[in-house]
């Protein structure tokens, strides 16, 4: 038998046209106060469930209920308050003990609050002894003839100590407490007490009672227990399942050019980029699509930002039960180099974001400042070629070297090189200075270096083809590499040490042949799918 039990809030997962399909399993209905009639209304008339519901302590001065003679049905007309319910429709069972014989379900209902003001339904704990008290003949026939007291108590104030809070309008009852260790209902159902925090407790056992807070809605299976919001929790399993399978399609799609489909690294960006200055920004609403990658979190979702691991399936899930609950969650913290945009602090909700065709989010910015632009939809192939680019203009314009040696066929794969190659130019003019009185001039010292140190570095590379042996990468990416390692060698064993044994360890050393380099990709394959 499931139950479903509102109160306090109109839950628009409840009010909402998806009703009849969310709470297609539901039995019946409780109401646990401070809901207007009309909602109610709406309930009964869209599940064809009969609802049995209490007052709370708000709204009620203009209701009929509290009125001398008689109170207002949901159809407008008059009944008095001792009237019982036949057929279809709603009960208030408030102050009373109903049997509901189709379900084999004793309920009784105990509305109002803790007195705090002259409201109406507020009670002191004595007064609340009282209602109780005049519930006891009908709990002690329950007893006689049906062997227990009852199985669920619906009240709108929460015990005393139990889900309760310091102030005094919603302190709990203490009587509650004794009622359920001497008549033992399976269920104590309240409201009142508001749960802004989606992680506050909401169940509690007592002695051998369940103790449950219904704001906004509660599923409940009287066997079973409190399912976990049920819409919600498998609403946030199918989306789940949904964006692993698209983060699946998005890797099949790019599956020739895998970068295509991963989030960009923050720290490899910021490597290539080397940006200078930092400025806060503070809280921004950004447009999800600038957002391209994550500061830690890159190799867990996709380009797309769909999940790609199992693990973060809790997490990820958490996030969009609060996104489907109107759950208002903190701000995200993002970083910003040229147009785009870097989690630092929010993956999960980033990517929940998206799933739920999200166009904006709310975020703490920080911007990074680089010398070289970048596009939003640049890939890091694409930022690694406008650094290189633009760290190859600054040289040759600071430096003239295009009009000196042929550069056309000098090109990097990594960012700093050509800096690095002006030390291997300034350290050649250092050396031949020793053995010249005069200072030579830059362009002569980068003519010698050109033909004494580059040229036979690249002749031997492209004699004994060592580019083969490392893919991707280029002649002048060698010659950096080979010449360093032949300095170490020189230190080691002279000054005398051949520039072509050197070349041939190093490719040795650190080359891979073609058998290793699709080992090496067989291999990656076989991780991915699993």
């Amino acid at each position: 038998m499931n139950l479903l039990v509102v109160a306090d809030h109109v839950d628009p997962l409840v009010y909402s046209s998806g009703i009849k399909d969310r709470f297609r399993d539901i039995d019946m209905v409780l109401g646990a106060g401070d809901l207007d009639i009309p909602y109610y209304e709406f309930i009964v008339s869209s599940l064809n469930k009969p609802l049995y519901f209490i007052f709370g302590n708000h709204n009620l001065k203009n209701m009929a209920f509290f009125r001398p003679s008689s109170a207002e049905t949901f159809s407008g007309q008059l009944y008095q308050p001792d009237s019982r319910f036949k057929g279809f429709g709603s009960v208030c069972v408030d102050g009373k003990v109903i049997r509901i014989k189709k379900h084999n379900l004793i309920l009784a209902g105990l509305g109002g609050s803790r007195r705090y003001n002259n409201g109406e339904h507020q009670f002191t704990e004595y007064q609340m002894f009282f209602r109780i008290l005049r519930l006891i003949p009908r709990l002690t026939m329950n007893r006689i003839f049906h062997g227990r007291w009852l199985d669920i108590l619906l009240t709108h104030a929460p015990p005393e100590g139990i889900h309760d809070q310091e102030d005094p309008c919603h302190r709990g009852f203490r009587v509650f407490l004794w009622f359920m260790r001497y008549f033992k209902p399976q269920y104590l159902l309240h409201g009142h007490v508001h749960l802004y925090n989606r992680n506050a407790k909401r169940c509690t056992a007592y002695k051998e009672t369940t103790v449950i807070n219904a704001y906004d809605h509660v599923v409940i299976d009287r066997e079973r227990g409190m399912k976990e919001n049920s819409f919600v929790v498998n609403q946030a399993e199918h989306d789940f399942a949904r964006a692993r399978q698209k983060a699946w399609m998005e890797s099949l799609k790019n599956i020739v050019n895998p970068e295509a489909g991963e989030l960009l690294s923050f720290h490899d960006i910021k490597k290539i980029l080397k940006p200078d200055k930092e400025t806060y920004l503070g809280m921004q609403s950004v447009d999800i699509s600038r957002i391209v990658g994550s500061e830690d979190r890159y190799q867990d979702f996709s380009r797309q930002f769909f999940p790609k691991r199992e693990h973060l399936r809790q997490r990820w899930m958490s996030i969009d039960r609060a996104h489907l609950t109107n759950v208002i969650l903190p701000p995200i913290k993002l970083l910003k180099i040229g147009e785009m945009y870097f989690v630092r602090d929010g993956n999960h909700r980033v990517s929940v974001a998206l799933s739920q065709g999200v166009q904006a989010i709310d975020a703490e910015v920080v911007e990074l400042t680089a010398h070289v632009k970048v596009e939003k939809d640049a890939t890091r192939e694409d930022i690694l070629k406008a650094v290189l680019a633009f760290e190859r203009q600054r040289v040759l314009t600071e430096t003239g070297l295009d009009n000196i040696i042929p550069v056309e066929t000098i090109e990097f794969t990594s960012p700093g090189r050509w800096h690095e190659l002006l030390n291997h130019i300034e350290g050649h003019k250092y050396f031949m200075n020793l053995e010249r009185e005069e200072e030579i001039p830059f362009p002569e010292a980068a003519r010698s270096w050109y033909s004494n140190l580059y040229v036979p570095v690249i002749e031997i590379i492209r004699k004994e083809n060592f580019l083969n042996r490392f893919p991707r990468r280029t002649e002048a990416d060698l010659y950096m590499w080979m010449i360093k390692h032949w300095h170490s060698l020189k230190e080691k064993y002279g000054q005398e040490y051949p520039l072509d044994k050197a070349a041939a360890e190093y490719a040795a050393a650190h080359g891979k042949s073609f058998m290793s380099r699709a080992a090496k990709r067989l291999t990656g394959l076989f991780r991915k799918r699993r």
